[in-house]
This record gives C-alpha cells, sequence and structure tokens, in this order.
C-alpha cells in the first residue's frame, strides 16, 4: 500500500476514544516500525497522538520544546554579544559548539511526505511555495537552524574561511532558501574569492526572492559592481540608479555613481528607461521588483481582507506599498487600521 493508503486505514480504526486511540496508534507504531516508510508513518501517527493528549498535557511537551529553543537562542544571544565586544574567539567556539548541537537533531530531517523548513515571515514561506510548487507538505522545525547556520557562515566569512563559509552558508540556504539576507551572504563568498559571474548569477536568482526594497536596492548594487568589474560603466550606472529608487540615501550606490563618473572613458551619461530595458533585456536581470511578487502580496492582502483577517491583509499590501508607493494600496491599509 502507498502512504495515503496506509494512513487512510490507520485513521479508519479511530474511535473518537482518546484512552483507546492512543493505545491503538502505539500499536500502530509498532506493527509499522520496519516498514520502507517508517518514519514517515511513525511521524503522522506522533502527530495524531498529539491531537489526543490533554491541553495540560500538550503544555508540558510545549514547555520541553521551548526549552529546548529557549537554549538555541540564549547561545546565538550570547555569540552577537562576543561579535559585538570582538570577542572573536569566544564567540567562534560557542558557535562551533551550537553548530555541531544541531547538526546532530534529527527530529526536523525531510522525509517522503514532509519538508521541514525555518523561514522567518509568512511571505518567503509564501514565495518558496509558488516558485517551487512543492508536493511534500510544508512544515515549520521548532529550532532556528538557518540562523545558527548563518551567525557561523558569516563568523567564518570574517576570518577569510571563505570556502568553509560558502558550505555553511549553503545550510543556511537549505533551512530557509527564500531569504534574501541568506542568499547575500553566500554569494559574498563567490565575490571574495573573485568568482564574479558566479556572483551576478546568484544576484539576478535573488530578485524572485527580494520583497523589502533595501534586498531589491541590494540586488542592484551587486550587479553595479559586477559591470564594473567588466568595465561596463554605462551599465554599472543603470544599476545603481536603479538601486537608488529602492533605497534613495545608500551612500554605497552613490559613492560608486561618482566612481563611474571618473572612470568612464567617454563621461557620464544617465541612461534613459529605455536604455535600462535594453541593458535588462542584453544582460538578463530584470528592471523593477518582479511582478510575481506583486501579484502575490496584492492577491494575499485581497484574500485577507475579504476574509476579514486585518492584520494578515495589512502585512501583504505593505509589502506591496513599500514596493510600489502606490497611494491607492496606502488608502486601503490606512482603512484597515
Amino acid at each position: 500500500m502507498t502512504y495515503d493508503e496506509i494512513m487512510r486505514k490507520i485513521t479508519q480504526g479511530l474511535t473518537g476514544d482518546a484512552s483507546a486511540d492512543m493505545k491503538y496508534l502505539k500499536e500502530q507504531m509498532e506493527s509499522y516500525k520496519d516498514h520502507e516508510m517508517s518514519q514517515e508513518i511513525l511521524r503522522a501517527c506522533g502527530r495524531l497522538m498529539y491531537d489526543l493528549i490533554p491541553e495540560d498535557k500538550k503544555e508540558e511537551l510545549g514547555k520541553v520544546i521551548g526549552n529546548e529553543l529557549k537554549g538555541v537562542e540564549a547561545t546565538l544571544d550570547e555569540i552577537r554579544y562576543n561579535v559585538y565586544k570582538q570577542n572573536i574567539s569566544t564567540a567562534m567556539k560557542l558557535s562551533e559548539a551550537l553548530v555541531e548541537k544541531v547538526d546532530k537533531n534529527p527530529m526536523f530531517k525531510n522525509d517522503a511526505v514532509s519538508e521541514y523548513f525555518t523561514f522567518n515571515e509568512f511571505f518567503e514561506e509564501l514565495l518558496y511555495a509558488f516558485y517551487n510548487k512543492p508536493e511534500k507538505t510544508i512544515r515549520k522545525a521548532d529550532i532556528p537552524f538557518a540562523e545558527v547556520y548563518l551567525q557561523h557562515g558569516s563568523l567564518l566569512f570574517e576570518q577569510k574561511r571563505y570556502l568553509e563559509a560558502r558550505e555553511t552558508l549553503a545550510k543556511a540556504r537549505r533551512w530557509n532558501p527564500a531569504n534574501a539576507k541568506i542568499a547575500f551572504e553566500y554569494m559574498e563568498t563567490y565575490k571574495a574569492l573573485g568568482e564574479i559571474d558566479q556572483f551576478a548569477e546568484l544576484t539576478k536568482e535573488t530578485f524572485k526572492y527580494a520583497f523589502r526594497p533595501q534586498d531589491v536596492a541590494r540586488c542592484y548594487r551587486n550587479l553595479g559592481y559586477y559591470f564594473i568589474e567588466k568595465q561596463l560603466f554605462e551599465v554599472a550606472a543603470g544599476c545603481y540608479l536603479l538601486s537608488l529608487q529602492y533605497d534613495r540615501e545608500n551612500k554605497m550606490a552613490q559613492s560608486e555613481l561618482y566612481y563611474i563618473q571618473s572612470k568612464a572613458p567617454n563621461g557620464f551619461k544617465e541612461p534613459t528607461i529605455d536604455e535600462l530595458r535594453e541593458y535588462g533585456e542584453k544582460y538578463n536581470f530584470p528592471i523593477g521588483v518582479s511582478d510575481d511578487i506583486l501579484s502575490i502580496a496584492f492577491s494575499y492582502g485581497k484574500h485577507f481582507s475579504q476574509n476579514g483577517e486585518r492584520e494578515g491583509a495589512i502585512y501583504c499590501l505593505e509589502i506591496l506599498y513599500n514596493l510600489t508607493d502606490d497611494k491607492e494600496i496606502k488608502e486601503l491599509i490606512e482603512k484597515l487600521k
């Protein structure tokens, strides 16, 4: 039988009597412990058993899980504090021990029916599901794996251990593939090692997950750096000008534009929007925010609003407004507030 057929058979045996069902599920877990899909079946039975646990027992279990999470978060805070105080050796020891600990955690490994992630927010999960069309059920891991690996990868990067940093940051991307901050840190290892073509390709891929203005701006700054390295000064200038549309006060972009003015052999001419579109088409990068992001933010904002879920509507529409400065969207948000 398939996994679905097995679980359908098991659930049909439930009676509604919590005590009897708990015993029955334990028997089913014992029966299927050697099955080729034992991990998936046992996890599913475990979720059914959790639903049968009295609320006070759920609270006890929640405290156990919560205590482990608090321990990881406390260690992350201590690492950050030591980085701030420039106690890098201490921070590294703490981070290495934490990575070793979470590496050994068996609870949230993907299986044939479930994928575990640690998305930071709802819109990241929306984008991941939209672009990847996962056949498995997306589940949240209770340990912040992505943050642990991001912190450790950043420490390795600062010590110029670029390949080790890349390997660790790849783990962070596995746990949160829709987070632009992690993607930027990962691609910096390519830039540091002079692999700028791969750096540019990774940047282009990140546009589809850049749903905050500062992230869109950084994508364009990355491309600006790449085109300067390729001596394509007008294209680089176009990218930095685009970046300033999303992060108007960014000093780095302004500084790079001054640099281009001094280096461009034929002087500096601000490109027109048509020229920008030509650059985007020729070098395969988008002009403006992904249409998919704008469409998803609007669609879900409208959906939540129609269903009376005010906070969800505001969350999605604010993402849309921050990327577009659309007055009508702002009015919608103000009405909802």
